[in-house]
């Protein structure tokens, strides 16, 4: 396979993906394979591209984060985000849509001042932001249910300072740190979120996040430690064979799904064992599944194409 130079590289991606295509609330993945020195240029460049397009990057590193559940995926998602500024953010957008003043912009505020800083009883801006929040949240047939459940209750717990070890344990649960459901009962929250619902619920935070205003999220996978073998590996995160094929196939699902995870942009960064057929059940040539939708089989005159869904960065 070809390389392409870093700077040859980003700039369409940058034109096409990072200042268009994902704000828009498309999704794509896309692997880039570069030796040990030039992967950090890669992420700092990625991260400052992203920071332009006001694009929010989280970087995941599979020694800590266990890449072949999904759902661990997510909660290191979840622990990055700050989830003060962005459920501030979107309430104050459900207030001013319903036709409201947020007093003062950007602080958090109770219910009662809320109503008296728009001349209305408490009780019925309660109502009427019951009722928003309802036809914008909850029937919002793009976020999973549990995630609906969440979200409203954040949104309450905003609003009521009483709820905070509410609001607390959703975030939680969110987060993966929750030990028992009863914490968020009171949130009708009934199951946790595991490899039965993980795609679901990072399907619901791609598209909550742009309702918060962030038009979406570059996630940085470093896939190096996949390539290692056991005995090669010191401390963190250790994967079997047969871990590196589930995560391949993580990473081949969220692929065909791309289009329902609004905003976001996989990067899976690795090196050149990668791509290396030597590399005995780890390289990217013994899952077939996931090498046939990266692999570029079509290069017009030799050329390489810096669009393609893998990239070997030169040196």
């Amino acid at each position: 396979m070809m390389p392409i130079t870093l700077d040859n590289w980003l700039a369409p991606i940058k034109r096409e993906y990072l200042d268009t295509f994902i704000p828009d609330g498309g999704g794509a993945v896309r692997f880039v394979v570069a030796d040990d020195a030039t992967l950090p240029a890669l992420r700092e460049s990625l991260t400052a591209a992203a920071a332009d397009a006001r694009l929010l990057v989280i970087c995941i590193d599979t020694a800590t984060t266990r890449l072949h559940m999904l759902h661990f995926v997510f909660f290191a998602i979840a622990k990055e985000l700050d989830w003060e500024n962005l459920v501030q953010t979107r309430l104050e957008t459900l207030v001013t849509d319903a036709g409201y003043r947020w007093p003062q912009p950007g602080r958090r505020t109770s219910l009662v001042s809320l109503a008296e800083s728009n001349g209305i009883a408490p009780p019925i801006m309660r109502t009427t932001l019951q009722q928003h929040i309802t036809r914008t949240v909850w029937e919002d047939a793009r976020l999973a249910q549990d995630f609906r459940k969440a979200m409203i209750a954040l949104l309450d717990a905003q609003l009521a300072v009483d709820k905070d070890s509410l609001r607390d344990a959703v975030l939680d649960w969110m987060r993966g740190d929750l030990r028992n459901l009863k914490g968020v009962r009171d949130a009708q929250i009934g199951t946790r979120i595991g490899r039965h619902n993980a795609r679901a619920m990072l399907m619901s935070l791609c598209h909550w996040l742009r309702a918060c205003g962030c038009p979406g999220v570059v996630l940085l996978l470093d896939i190096r430690r996949l390539l290692l073998e056991r005995r090669e590996v010191l401390e963190g995160v250790a994967y079997s064979p047969a871990a590196v094929m589930d995560c391949y196939e993580v990473i081949r699902q969220v692929i065909d799904d791309s289009e329902h995870f609004e905003g976001l942009f996989l990067v899976a960064m690795g090196d050149a064992r990668l791509i290396n057929d030597d590399v005995p059940k780890r390289a990217l040539s013994q899952y077939t599944a996931l090498k046939m939708r990266v692999w570029d089989d079509v290069r017009p005159q030799g050329q390489v194409n810096p669009l393609s869904p893998l990239v070997v960065i030169a040196p």
